[in-house]
């Protein structure tokens, strides 16, 4: 396809309108500018986010004019960085949720947490899954541009610290949780895993059944978030959640969420054995009231690392 071929092409779009000398000029720019295939996917997005019909099917001219004037800045974002493009996709989300939205602030607030994450050893792919996940999750749970922020500014504080934090690798054999389950996941998610394999393989039981059931019961929140239906387990103030046994009630229920049959039986297992550890005064964990259950418990942590979002 050439140029003239590419403006025919735009013309058979927005039929029976046809594009002025300065618009034909304006599309060959573009055509200069940009890949075919993108400007083909640009199109589609074009006609997809700004024609409009009237009454009789027929396309309306100012839809028609929208289309041609929002198509350069389509492939313009279309051709950015991915991680540009999802840092773009964020902001214009927070705008349309929120109140207020101080652009310049989050511009400079994503761009120093890039920043943090990079310096501490992520790559490019992680930090985009880091965007598309975690980030993803705050700004379709948050309400306003203060929760949002601060809540950024803490992550960015706790990075910038991760070496301050914690320079001692934890040592564990893989006992319960394999390291290629949790090997990509964000370092929190990576520390609660050793965790509870180093703590077992110490004989740190009780310790073992408390970690064990902390993993579960953000990997469960995680999932809410992920599909999008995490009021259901919001308390009536909007801000906590329910206690894990109501999460875990409404998870063996929930045709949104779909857990597996095993998981669903599984899952009250984890949370009693945390919950005896925590709060019996009289009860000590054992290896024995752990070891029946390791592979029932990876089973149960894997299915909910892809139903949280955090692999794909």
């Amino acid at each position: 396809m050439d140029a003239e071929e590419f403006i025919d092409y735009i013309e058979e779009k927005i039929y029976p309108y046809t594009l002025h000398e300065n618009g034909r000029a304006n599309i060959s720019s573009l055509f200069r500018k940009y890949s075919e295939d993108l400007l083909i996917e640009c199109v589609d997005i074009g006609v997809s986010q700004y024609f409009q019909y009237d009454s009789n099917g027929n396309l309306t001219q100012d839809s028609a004019q929208q289309f041609l004037n929002k198509l350069g800045g389509i492939a313009y974002n279309k051709s950015r960085d991915p991680i540009d493009q999802e840092i773009h996709h964020q902001k214009n989300k927070c705008k349309k949720s929120y109140a207020y939205w101080n652009d310049g602030k989050a511009e400079e607030i994503f761009n120093d947490y890039i920043r943090a994450l990079r310096n501490a050893g992520w790559s490019d792919e992680q930090v985009l899954n880091d965007l598309q996940t975690e980030v993803s999750r705050l700004t379709n749970s948050s309400h306003n541009w203060t929760q949002w922020s601060n809540q950024m500014l803490s992550w960015l504080h706790d990075i910038e610290h991760w070496n301050d934090k914690d320079t001692i690798t934890i040592q564990q054999e893989e006992s319960i949780l394999p390291e290629a389950l949790f090997l990509d996941l964000s370092p929190n998610f990576q520390s609660l895993c050793k965790q509870i394999n180093a703590s077992y393989e110490n004989n740190l039981f009780d310790c073992t059944a408390v970690m064990m059931r902390r993993l579960l019961e953000g990997l469960l929140v995680l999932s809410y978030q992920n599909y999008g239906i995490e009021s259901e387990i919001t308390a009536k103030d909007h801000v906590h959640h329910v206690t894990l046994d109501k999460i875990i009630k409404n998870a063996e229920q929930n045709t949104v969420l779909e857990l597996s049959g095993n998981t669903k039986k599984e899952l009250m297992i984890f949370k009693d054995l945390g919950n005896y550890s925590a709060h019996k005064i009289w009860y000590n964990c054992t290896q024995q009231d752990i070891k029946p259950h390791i592979l029932k418990y990876r089973v149960v942590i894997e299915e909910l690392i892809y139903k949280s979002g955090l692999k794909g």
